[in-house]
């Protein structure tokens, strides 16, 4: 049996081990034949990436004989430690980099950094450091040690100022939600940054974008590429030009995330808007590939729906092997709504009246006694849509008399109107904005 002192040892043994790889090697490390110091970090940070941690930490530590100073291995280190939470094991492997670098001025302000963390977050790493009284404290004498040997350093200002503001609030005294002082601090920092780019023209924020995608290493700067994106194409859709929004979103869903749930609505919105379903097809052929799910599938099939109808051409013989496959992933009553209204979609387009009408009086059965609007309206409108197309007006301006007043149609000769009346006798009618939504879509019809 594995006791707790036991566990605590292996855990603290496997910490060791990253840090001080020697101890568990029998072999001495040996410094590689390639000095490409850059294309050995690449290669270290894919090892990490891929969880090859002792690899991985291998790699950096031979990175660290031939380059002593370099930082980015000290990072990629301290990545790999803070994959299992060791932050205590971060702070030993910086005090020991001061050590043998003291002249390193960006060792030293991560070390610092760390030592602020743990003033602020983890209590018991904070007194295992051995140091007396308030680490914040501390770590603010060090700062401004630092800035009378560096003052020509980044941000080494700004980050003493913010660390004395910290020590006044009693920011690692105090509980941070009732703490007035750093909830103002947080709230006026979060505003600052998230308008820091409004006073750029879409022109000068595309210029931005171009200089961030021409630097190296684009992946280290995703999140920041990510934002001008968003900004730029935000700022093209306001001033009209949906074209470039688009070609910005296909870019980015291209090279940088085809997975971002955001800029896959972008590309949604702007081909449907365009009319572009060619583009919109491409699209969900390739979110279909990665998911393979019913929703991925389902929104396959409504692209090539909307493509169809559009250009008034028959049924591509994907929507029929698309079909298919959502009928075998029907396994709950909402995925079953979202399959039998394409169904009744597709007889309406087709010219298969009688068998889309079959269709809405079994669905609008399967609904007696709902309040949901959404789903009630969705069926509404096929009524409405069948009605048109057998040229019924009068029939497609009942649909919205029934919504209104559902139990004078209850005794209705018309069976579908019967049918949709009872549906719609329990539907939430609480926001007028549902009618006229549904008045809007009856009118184009």
């Amino acid at each position: 049996m594995i006791t707790r002192k036991k566990f605590l040892a292996l855990s603290s043994l496997g910490a060791v081990s990253l840090l001080f790889p020697n101890f568990f090697f029998s072999k001495p490390l040996k410094i590689p034949k390639k000095t490409d110091v850059s294309a050995m970090l690449r290669e270290a940070a894919s090892l990490r990436k891929n969880w090859k941690y002792t690899e991985a930490s291998q790699l950096y530590y031979d990175i660290l004989k031939v380059a002593p100073g370099e930082v980015r291995a000290y990072d990629g280190l301290r990545r790999i430690l803070l994959s299992s939470y060791d932050q205590q094991g971060v702070i030993t492997l910086l005090q020991k980099a001061v050590d043998s670098n003291p002249e390193n001025v960006d060792i030293k302000q991560r070390l610092y950094r760390e030592y602020f963390n743990a003033a602020l977050g983890n209590k018991k790493i904070a007194k295992t450091l051995g140091i007396e009284g308030r680490l914040l404290e501390n770590v603010q004498q060090n700062y401004k040690s630092f800035l009378n040997g560096h003052s020509n350093v980044n941000n080494v200002n700004d980050q003493l100022k913010k660390i004395s503001n910290y020590v006044q609030w009693n920011v690692d005294i105090d509980k941070p939600h009732t703490n007035i002082p750093l909830k103002k601090y947080r709230k006026a920092k979060y505003q600052e940054n998230k308008n820091r780019f409004k006073k750029f023209s879409t022109e000068e924020l595309n210029k931005k974008l171009d200089t961030l995608l021409s630097k190296p290493n684009p992946h280290s700067r995703r999140a920041h590429i990510r934002e001008l994106y968003e900004l730029t194409l935000k700022g093209h859709r306001k001033e009209k030009r949906s074209d470039i929004a688009l070609e910005l979103a296909l870019n980015y869903n291209k090279t940088i995330n085809n997975q971002d749930p955001l800029f896959i609505k972008y590309i949604r919105d702007l081909s449907r808007y365009q009319k572009k379903y060619e583009v919109l097809i491409n699209l969900e052929t390739q979110n279909h590939k990665i998911r393979n799910t019913f929703w991925s599938g389902l929104a396959l099939f409504d692209a090539y729906f909307r493509k169809m109808e559009n250009d008034n051409t028959p049924v591509h013989p994907e929507m029929t092997t698309l079909m298919t496959f959502l009928k075998e992933e029907t396994l709950s009553p909402g995925k079953k709504f979202e399959y039998s209204t394409r169904q009744i979609k597709l007889d309406l387009s087709t010219g298969q009246l009688e068998a889309a009408k079959i269709k809405i009086l079994e669905q609008s059965r399967n609904m007696y006694g709902i309040s949901n609007t959404h789903s009630i309206d969705r069926i509404n409108v096929l009524a409405a849509t069948y009605y048109a197309k057998t040229g019924n007006d009068e029939g497609k301006k009942k649909i919205v008399k029934i919504v209104v007043n559902p139990k004078s149609y209850l005794e209705d000769p018309d069976s579908l109107a019967k049918s949709l009346a009872l549906m719609n006798m329990n539907r939430d009618s609480s926001k007028i904005v549902h009618f006229q939504n549904l008045q809007k879509l009856i009118d184009k019809l």
